[in-house]
């Protein structure tokens, strides 16, 4: 019996943070606080947790999933009880000297237990009432990152809410059911939830030059970044939009605008290989898995991350509005890197498994 991991996604995961080190290095001076030191710590716990997760049995995932799925919930309500408020949104939850985004570990536990209840599900199409239970999973948490409110981690459950009704045999004429009332929801929202800098956030997109100076300032300059890198790109350091302070967010939201102008042409394209070498192995897990419980595991977190990154990039270029998502494993942040680093480790035990059956 072989137990081994995908040694192409752990080439993908450690070239991501490979190049996010000296970009986050690059703009320290500029942020006021040594980046690469903490994103190096965070980098290596989230290794570790990757490898040990790995190592973890399917079925043992499945029994621990209502665990994981009831501590995330609980830990979304203390937030919104008792968390701390940075940039506008209660968010973060501090215990002494630590603090953690709760919505970005509830993901894992959302995963976990969708993943356990299609596993036990007999037939292949759900039932309209196991239907609605297993939107209500992904919808439990969704709407309480929403209430913090944080708009962009609440839209990376959004992928998870589709791909767990596609498993479970959604059929074609409900599926345009739901489009027309997504659509007809989103008319409604733009009048009664969405907040005037959001509203300005879509307008921009739709019309780059409408507020140049106001709503439209990051994305300008952040086009303006990727566009100045050329084709080799200007160096790390010597970015003038980085550098200069123009680039707002750059560790963050924008910082592969950041590498772009950079590394130009050629370094954004080999940073998208990994990526694309990333998202294809978790794909190849997926369609490969030992069991229903494995596909399941897998499309979820592939689905998740591609809707990060295609809306990161998306963001970055000016394609889509400014939500806040950022770029999983690049971008600064512990949270963020963590809780990527344990969902990718559940796929390596999706592939393991696979391995261990052929």
């Amino acid at each position: 019996m072989e137990h081994r991991l995908d040694p192409w996604l752990a080439l993908a995961v450690v070239a991501i943070l490979g190049a996010s080190l000296p970009t986050l290095h690059s703009v320290s001076r500029v942020v006021g606080t040594n980046l690469l030191l903490r994103q190096l710590a965070w980098g290596a716990a989230g290794l570790a947790i990757l490898w040990l997760l790995a190592g973890i049995r399917l079925d043992l995932y499945e029994r621990l999933a209502p665990l994981a799925y009831a501590a995330g919930v609980l830990a979304l309500v203390l937030v919104l009880l008792f968390g701390v408020a940075r940039g506008g949104n209660r968010a973060w939850l501090a215990i002494g000297p630590f603090s953690g985004q709760p919505s970005e570990f509830a993901r894992v536990g959302t995963v976990l237990m969708v993943g356990a209840w299609l596993a036990n599900r007999s037939r292949r199409r759900l039932g309209f009432q196991e239907m609605c239970v297993a939107a209500a999973i992904v919808g439990g948490p969704l709407v309480l990152v929403a209430l913090e409110p944080d708009l962009g981690v609440a839209l990376t459950y959004l992928p998870l809410l589709a791909v767990t009704l596609w498993l479970g045999g959604l059929p074609r004429g409900v599926w345009l059911g739901l489009i027309l009332v997504t659509t007809l929801g989103a008319y409604a929202g733009w009048h009664t939830v969405l907040k005037p800098y959001h509203k300005e956030r879509v307008l921009t997109v739709l019309s780059p030059d409408r507020d140049p100076f106001g709503a439209g300032y990051q994305v300008r300059q952040s086009k303006i970044a990727v566009g100045s890198g050329g084709l080799v790109g200007q160096g790390l350091g010597s970015g003038s939009q980085s550098q200069l302070r123009f680039l707002p967010a750059q560790h963050t939201d924008f910082a592969f605008a950041v590498w772009s102008e950079a590394t130009g042409f050629i370094g954004a394209t080999l940073l998208l290989g990994a990526y694309a070498l990333l998202l294809g192995r978790i794909g190849t897990a997926a369609l490969t898995a030992g069991s229903r419980h494995g596909t399941v595991l897998a499309a979820l977190v592939g689905a998740w991350l591609t809707f990060q990154v295609v809306v990161n990039l998306g963001m970055v270029l000016g394609w889509l509005p400014t939500t806040g998502v950022t770029l999983p494993l690049f971008s600064y942040g512990g949270s963020s890197l963590i809780s990527t680093c344990a969902a990718l480790g559940i796929v390596q035990a999706v592939w393991r498994r696979r391995v261990v059956n052929q």
